[in-house]
């Protein structure tokens, strides 16, 4: 699980579709194995619970409320998450509760499939939140594996399908961490990485007058794990794990833009750029691809290296299209997962 805010990872560069492995200082293998050891804890040390005292309700009966933070676009938002399981683990069994669906309804209140009950103010518990909603029920935090997830191998622009969100939290009470009207605040993050690949084309393409429409289809990231599972921790979030065999992912167009001048006009000297994006599990890559179709010609860019993707970050990988080649034209930009130009934190290369 590789759930770091801020790291410096080694991509080595490409020149053309032959690769050249290149040597790395030794330096960044120590740093590279250092971040390592240090994320498999880091997902799980949230900030506080909110919540305040007064709020117990007469009734008991558990209710929520539900945000996504930070806001994000293109994938979930406070605003489309409309269901979402919750597993609360009591210090009375009796009201431990596995995966239960909860529902926004037209007043944008959260209903569950089944009445939940708090065992009283002083009882100690633990949640666990996820969306989307697990396929199946009777997980418990209990069991290990909590559950499990897969991304989608072909994503689509709008779909959360792939986006796990989580929340979670230990050693609370309702007396101590409930809000003044009686909820229990839940505060999603999202659990996976999100991957962007900006492909921009050599000036060679504008030869005949600059593109109206991408010329680049069928953009294929190969190499990551599609299956994550949770596992129990000492931390509030469970351990996210990398499993099953890896494979590929197809990415969707997150954006295109032509090549023009300030006016709007083409301009056979400025670049046209296309963005796609995925999501992909996190873990510590040694190695993965990126295939796509431009005008008909296959490409392919493979990084290879010690690099971690982190659970909750976004990060940019810059790459230029030529008539017959592919390389990497920049740092790859690290930033956390919020609504954005996918602009950070540079990530060092060699």
């Amino acid at each position: 699980m590789l759930c770091l805010s801020e790291t410096r990872v080694l991509f080595n560069r490409q020149s053309k579709i032959n690769y050249h492995n290149m040597d790395f200082k030794n330096y960044y293998h120590v740093l590279a194995s250092a971040l390592l050891i240090l994320s498999f804890g880091a997902c799980g040390k949230q900030s506080e619970q909110d919540g305040g005292s007064g709020g117990f309700p007469a009734d008991r009966l558990i209710r929520v409320s539900a945000e996504v933070t930070p806001a994000t676009k293109g994938t979930y938002s406070t605003e489309t998450l409309n269901e979402f399981d919750l597993f609360i683990k009591s210090g009375n069994s009796k009201y431990s509760y596995t995966n239960t669906k909860f529902t926004k309804n037209e007043a944008g209140e959260w209903e569950p499939a089944r009445q939940m009950l708090w065992a009283g103010k002083n009882v100690g518990f633990e949640y666990l939140a996820v969306a989307p909603p697990l396929q199946t029920g009777g997980h418990s935090l209990s069991d290990d594996p909590i559950c499990e997830f897969t991304v989608e191998s072909e994503q689509t622009k709008g779909s959360c399908a792939s986006d796990l969100l989580w929340a979670g939290f230990k050693n609370l009470t309702p007396e101590e961490n409930l809000t003044q009207d009686g909820k229990m605040k839940i505060e999603f993050t999202h659990a996976l990485t999100l991957l962007k690949v900006r492909l921009t084309l050599s000036t060679e393409f504008n030869h005949g007058g600059v593109p109206t429409d991408n010329p680049i289809k069928d953009v294929v990231i190969g190499g990551f794990d599609r299956k994550v599972t949770l596992t129990p921790s000492d931390d509030n979030l469970p351990k996210l794990n990398a499993a099953g065999d890896a494979g590929s992912i197809s990415a969707y167009e997150l954006e295109w833009k032509r090549a023009v001048d300030e006016a709007g006009n083409d301009d056979r000297t400025k670049n046209c750029v296309v963005t796609y994006e995925c999501i992909v599990v996190p873990k510590m890559m040694s190695a993965f691809t990126v295939d796509f179709i431009c005008n008909g010609k296959p490409y392919t860019y493979k990084a290879t290296g010690s690099f971690p993707f982190m659970c909750g970050n976004s990060y940019l990988l810059p790459l230029t299209v030529g008539k017959d080649e592919v390389i990497l034209s920049g740092e790859i930009a690290a930033t956390p997962w919020e609504a954005g130009n996918g602009e950070g934190e540079n990530i060092e290369t060699d």
